[in-house]
């Protein structure tokens, strides 16, 4: 299952800021040159995107770079660097935006990854996560398969996400994909 912000992406002038459609989503979220931007998970090439945009890039790799990194091939001009959501290695209050894409559930503390994005935002930085939805039965079942081959993970519901940043003072809005997917957009209070 792909990730809808940056497969489906493609600038289209003739999409409207009120469209609905997710593939609007960089021309609706709001960004000032010289903003820094913390990227995470399965990115593509949405960091080049942004790059080109006049905003910093940092990418969180959290694969080994014995393999092949992808985040270098695909994203040219931005900052790559090693490490987990759970021990960020960056200033307190570094990133004007958060985005992470198909990782969240894939972190073994979610509690401690979300203090940490906490820590990492500025005040009225933004958080934006998009992740597959539990509440359907295929997702479900890829995450029992992960669970059975080791996968020390605990997968969060849509609704335990809003409850996690909601304690930790941000205040955001969820949409679910067809049941597939969701997204959730959280600022720092």
């Amino acid at each position: 299952m792909k990730s809808v912000l940056y497969h489906e992406y493609e600038p289209n002038a003739d999409l409207i800021d009120t469209s609905n459609d997710v593939r609007c989503f960089l021309d609706t979220i709001k960004y000032d040159i010289g903003n820094k931007i913390l990227l995470v998970g399965n990115i593509g090439n949405l960091g080049k995107r942004l790059r080109m945009l006049g905003v910093y890039v940092t990418i969180l790799e959290n694969s080994s770079y014995q393999d092949v990194c992808y985040s270098l091939i695909y994203n040219e001009n931005c900052t790559v660097v090693k490490g987990s959501l759970e021990y960020l290695p960056f200033e307190d209050s570094y990133f004007d935006k958060v985005i992470i894409l198909d990782h969240f559930n894939h972190t073994n503390n979610c509690d401690k990854a979300s203090s940490e994005i906490n820590r990492v935002l500025k005040k009225r930085g933004e958080l934006v996560l998009e992740d597959l939805n539990l509440k359907n039965l295929k997702v479900k079942l890829k995450c029992l398969k992960y669970k059975l081959c080791g996968e020390n993970v605990s997968y969060k519901y849509p609704q335990e996400i809003v409850n996690i940043f909601s304690k930790l003072n941000f205040e955001g809005s969820l949409k679910e994909l067809q049941n597939e997917r969701y997204i959730y957009i959280g600022k720092r209070k």
